[in-house]
């Protein structure tokens, strides 16, 4: 079952039917469209995902887990029966964390609480401000790959040799995916990747740099 099938049976035995799921939806959230033809689209297959302020208000409509409604991991309905403020939940309360662009992640700290992201199920327990990334590029193989997902703590900045961090380097406005290592008393970032030049492979920091977190996971698509 996909996300649509899923949605669609849990809306089905609730006994709602598209209409009354768009309006309640559009109730909780008068700022953002939500229509009877937005449920049929995820439904049908059509639209994959949910952001994460529609997703923690159709998780109320349909009384349900956001595991099990987004990835179909766990109990179909929550434990505890308890209501759900949409303004103020966390997104990783149900262990979903947003999915941020490399841009963003080098913004964290400003754009914490301002995200509107697709969000994914991290599969380790996490704190608030856990976030996720998609694998782009080679310089971390063969460990982790194109369009691999890791979940990164930014809680965790402290420097610690062969940690593997995101970082941001004071000429970049993305941020950066290396294991950090500390070599006589000196700090780089260092690639992965055995095929790499020595003068890419290991980039020194020092006073260059800012950690944005740590990776606490990675996922690898099947």
């Amino acid at each position: 079952m996909e996300l649509g099938d899923r949605f669609k049976s849990r809306r089905e035995a609730l006994n709602l039917t598209q209409d009354e799921v768009a309006k309640e939806v559009s109730r909780l959230l008068p700022n953002d469209r939500f229509s009877r033809v937005t449920v049929s689209n995820i439904e049908l297959g059509n639209q994959q995902s949910l952001k994460d302020r529609v997703l923690l208000a159709v998780i109320k409509i349909l009384k349900c887990n956001a595991e099990w409604l987004v990835n179909g991991i766990g109990d179909i309905e929550p434990l505890i029966n308890s209501s759900i403020t949409i303004e103020s939940t966390p997104v990783n309360s149900a262990q979903m964390v947003p999915l941020v662009s490399w841009v963003q992640a080098g913004q964290w700290t400003e754009a914490i609480d301002n995200y509107d992201n697709e969000v994914v199920a991290c599969p380790v327990k996490c704190p608030l401000g856990t976030f996720a990334l998609k694998i782009r590029g080679d310089s971390m193989q063969p460990r982790f790959e194109e369009n691999d997902i890791i979940f990164v703590d930014s809680n965790q900045v402290n420097i610690e040799n062969g940690k593997l961090v995101i970082a941001q380097l004071e000429a970049s406005h993305e941020a950066t995916f290396k294991q950090l290592q500390v070599i006589e008393g000196k700090k780089y970032l260092r690639a992965l990747n055995p095929d790499y030049p020595p003068e890419l492979k290991f980039v020194p920091i020092n006073g260059n740099c800012r950690l944005i977190g740590t990776v606490i996971s990675h996922v690898k698509p099947i």
